[in-house]
């Protein structure tokens, strides 16, 4: 370790002094009640951009709450009303008295700078809710719980939210909501953008779903073989592409596999001379730009094994924290996620995928961005005579079902004597089939299949070109 990093950390606090308090400015605190005391502007902005929260005091919170209390009921606040208001409540006393309240509304200097007061207010409130998030946190670690991927998880959600809490977003007229809806719109209608969510990249399947939406727990099932994992890469690019963040969680493959996947999609150069290094001097440009191109995208992966919802949860809360809601979480697969380490197995391997299942959704809900989870089929489809995937096909539990939003199912002939047949797909053809969709319509989407690239492309597309 450098000397200056060694010097640092011995220089850092490891524990509070003993005389220390919360930090807190009373005199700050005390000014802008006076501004609002003072001017009715004021008031009204304050009463917007504070919380009872932004005052330590206790007899400035009281009359903080007294103030818009007032304000809500339509009566006027000034120091005479608010010593009638607090007197009736019996908190007179509390708040300092007719005296204070008098006091605050003769300091005239407070209207010249209460803004920068009321950024020290917004400022040690954030300090103590760190401070308060923190102890928090140490207690949770003390209880020595078994999972620490929970304590991990909780302790993040406690500090993200005390370091987010004082960002406010501004109110709005319902003018101006209507005209940026409009503006909106007009600018979705002339650039055929006609989507709320997260972009597939695929058109058909875009006018289907309109995007993949915040909260929504998509599942994407298939039997092994047909390509699962591949679609799940092509999405996540073409998601990218567009410019979402995607965090990818791979259970299956490594990441130099999965980076050998995609460089094939994107290349159009075959996986297996990918694989094998077999390299024709007029496919490196191919493989360069690819490698380029793939680098550009905001998109990251984790390939840990055995790992939990919990542990995925944390990790994709630091990934995308500050990235906004245009961000999507891909699971592959859902059976591979492994029950809450050192918690209590299920005795059954459906209620295990249950309590998974569940915790995608919560998770998508939780992060506010939609969550991918592929999943296996059972192995009855194989036995029925049309082998058509249904929702009753996926894998070990029915409540993938329940939980899932959207439910996908890939559909392709694994062999020539299987694509003659009328009743299934035609060679290299994936049929899409949302068999569930809460917000819209169900349908089938065909798709062709390049095993060689790992890619998929719409039939509608290859037609249109």
């Amino acid at each position: 370790m450098p000397e200056h990093e060694k010097r640092e950390r011995r220089d850092m606090p490891t524990t509070p002094p003993a005389d220390a308090v919360m930090p807190q400015d009373s005199a700050a605190e005390a000014s802008v009640l006076s501004a609002m005391l003072l001017s009715a502007d004021v008031l009204q902005e304050a009463l917007t951009e504070l919380s009872p929260d932004d005052f330590y005091v206790p007899s400035n919170r009281t009359i903080y709450m007294a103030m818009r209390t007032l304000f809500d009921r339509g009566q006027p606040v000034d120091p005479i009303s608010l010593a009638d208001y607090l007197k009736s409540e019996g908190e007179l006393s509390r708040a300092g008295g007719s005296t204070y309240l008098l006091e605050l509304n003769g300091n005239s200097f407070a209207l010249a700078s209460w803004r920068h007061h009321a950024e020290i207010l917004r400022r040690d409130s954030t300090l103590r809710k760190i401070i308060t998030a923190s102890t928090q946190v140490t207690a949770l670690a003390y209880d020595a719980p078994e999972d620490t991927k929970e304590v991990v998880d909780q302790a993040e959600k406690l500090i993200l939210n005390a370091t987010d809490s004082d960002i406010k977003s501004d109110y709005s007229t319902i003018e101006s909501v209507m005209q940026d809806l409009y503006s909106e719109l007009a600018d979705m209608a002339g650039q055929d953008k006609k989507f709320l969510g997260v972009q597939t990249g695929f058109p058909g399947i875009d006018r289907q779903l309109l995007g993949l939406r915040p909260g929504q727990m998509i599942v994407i099932g298939a039997r092994p073989g047909v390509g699962k994992t591949s679609f799940a890469l092509n999405l996540a690019v073409n998601a990218a592409a567009k410019g979402a963040t995607v965090a990818f969680f791979s259970l299956e493959m490594s990441k130099a596999e999965i980076a050998q996947r995609l460089l094939a999609a994107q290349s159009g150069v075959s996986l297996q001379d990918i694989r094998a290094a077999n390299i024709r001097d007029n496919q490196w440009k191919l493989l360069l730009d690819a490698t380029i191109d793939l680098s550009r995208l905001d998109m990251m992966v984790d390939d840990t094994p055995g790992t939990t919802v919990t542990e995925v949860r944390a990790k994709a809360r630091r990934m995308l924290h500050g990235k906004g809601q245009n961000c999507l979480v891909i699971l592959d697969y859902l059976q591979l996620v492994s029950p809450p380490s050192g918690g209590r197995r299920s005795d059954s391997r459906a209620t295990e995928v249950s309590e998974m299942s569940r915790g995608i959704k919560i998770m998508a809900k939780d992060l506010g961005v939609p969550v991918v989870a592929l999943s296996q089929l059972s192995r009855q489809v194989e036995s029925r005579t049309g082998k058509t995937p249904q929702l009753s096909d996926l894998r070990e539990s029915g409540a993938i079902e329940q939980d899932a939003d959207i439910v996908i199912l890939l559909d392709r002939s694994m062999t020539d004597e299987e694509a003659e047949r009328d009743d299934r797909p035609d060679k290299n053809i994936t049929n899409f089939i949302i068999a569930k969709n809460r917000s819209g319509p169900v349908g089938t989407v065909p798709l062709v299949f390049e095993p060689g690239k790992t890619k998929f492309i719409e039939v509608d597309s290859i037609h249109t070109e």
